[in-house]
């Protein structure tokens, strides 16, 4: 199933920048020069001096009589996905006073690159281009700082802060095609066998018929053959279809990078993807890979900064998925306590997370004990200790050691496990493909 773009982010104009102008450097030292010169020439009564002096005199005295206009500058900048799905492309207008002649814009994008452009009042009235993004979910796109030169170059504006734009930007999502399944499935009707009879699904056993079966469906070969009496008709009975029931339970109260000296924050300027990236990119290829193959899929955050989504399908329901992950951020306090989330019956239960402590763990293994069916993604990025310190290298062999008999304990109570990596040839299709094995409801 594909996944439409979203809509172009709203125009947003920002505050009005009043420019504050003062005289060009260029301009005063030119100033400075010329009258130099013409002081020489008046003292060793050279010519030449004040021919020379005299151009700069004359652009001095335009510069001074210029009139350097007040009136606000006004910056809007809209963002929407790129052509090429690799970033966010943002269009920058610039409404320019008539006293400016030339628009400086440093441009402020995502991972505090500065870029710096110089362009004229045509020019500035449509900028665009692309900004590269490395990590998805809300983050500042765009902050632009305007400096305008006014006609002649005689005056320049000091820098004023414009506008800073903000999205929400979707993580990208893998095809999956083989699914684990839970060890029931209740719905009416779907793309799986279930254990009652009913229609669509592979064959059950042959028996008399009875009020309710369809006409369709009698077997007039094995009629003739086991008919005792005038007026038996034996019909072919099959397994009911069903749909799965999948709920995505994200832990995103931490987000970690491959520096583990960086594990302290929550927040830092990694160009790799963080945990919480791979736990996006992870919960939305698979909540469109089952709900493409016509499964219930809901959603949980652990750390209590996106809503919860109740099991649906469908592609507007894929659309809510896809902004609810997507809005799921890190919380201040990553050691605080987090409650157990409500999951319905007879469902499949994907925990996402580092496991880094016992809350996500804990709540996964609840679950197997209950007779949900678990699967434990480990989105922890591999670990870069290159950085790190003795001390540091210390902490981090013991925060492993505990790590790792936390997933024994998981793997000993049930709960499934694999590992969300696409960059070290571990991939995660192939470790779901092997979880795929049919399951008959008993």
């Amino acid at each position: 199933m594909s996944v439409p773009d979203p809509p172009p982010a709203r125009q947003d104009p920002g505050p009005d920048v009043a420019p504050v102008w003062a005289r060009n450097p260029a301009l005063v030292f030119g100033l400075a020069g010329a009258v130099l010169l013409a002081g020489l020439a008046l003292l060793t009564g050279r010519a030449e001096l004040a021919v020379v002096a005299l151009p700069a005199l004359v652009t001095a005295g335009f510069g001074a009589r210029a009139r350097l206009g007040q009136e606000l500058v006004r910056v809007a900048t809209t963002l929407a996905p790129s052509d090429s799905g690799r970033g966010v492309a943002y269009r920058t207008e610039v409404a320019v006073p008539p006293s400016a002649e030339v628009v400086a814009l440093e441009l402020r994008v995502a991972g505090d690159r500065r870029h710096v452009v110089v362009v004229d009042r045509r020019t500035a009235a449509t900028l665009a281009g692309t900004v590269p993004v490395v990590h998805s979910g809300p983050q500042e796109i765009l902050r632009t700082h305007v400096s305008l030169l006014g006609q002649g170059g005689t005056a320049v504006s000091v820098p004023a802060a414009g506008p800073a734009a903000a999205a929400v930007v979707p993580p990208p999502h893998l095809r999956m095609q083989h699914l684990p399944m839970p060890r029931r499935v209740t719905g009416i009707t779907g793309a799986h066998d279930s254990a009652r009879p009913g229609d669509g699904g592979e064959f059950r056993d042959v028996a008399l018929f009875a009020p309710g079966d369809r006409l369709r469906r009698i077997d007039w070969r094995r009629t003739a053959r086991r008919a005792e009496r005038p007026g038996d008709l034996y019909v072919r009975r099959t397994f009911a279809t069903a749909d799965a029931l999948v709920v995505l339970v994200v832990d995103g109260r931490d987000d970690l990078g491959t520096d583990v000296t960086e594990w302290g924050g929550s927040r830092h300027g990694t160009h790799e993807a963080t945990s919480l990236d791979l736990a996006r990119e992870a919960a939305l290829s698979l909540a469109t890979a089952y709900i493409g193959a016509g499964d219930r899929v809901g959603f949980r955050d652990l750390a209590g900064t996106a809503r919860s989504v109740e099991p649906g399908g469908g592609t507007r329901h894929l659309e809510r998925l896809r902004s609810t992950i997507a809005s799921v951020t890190p919380t201040s306090d990553a050691t605080g306590a987090a409650r157990m989330p409500l999951v319905p019956a007879a469902s499949l239960v994907v925990v996402l997370s580092t496991f880094l402590d016992d809350r996500a763990a804990t709540m996964a293994m609840t679950w197997a004990a209950t007779g949900h069916r678990v699967v434990a993604v480990d989105v922890l990025p591999t670990p870069d200790v290159r950085r790190a310190n003795r001390q540091e290298r210390t902490a981090f062999r013991l925060i492993t050691l505990e790590r790792d008999d936390r997933l024994a304990e998981m793997a000993a109570t049930g709960v499934e496990h694999i590992r969300w990596q696409t960059s070290d040839g571990g991939s995660p299709a192939v470790q779901l493909r092997l979880l795929s094995r049919p399951r008959r409801a008993g």
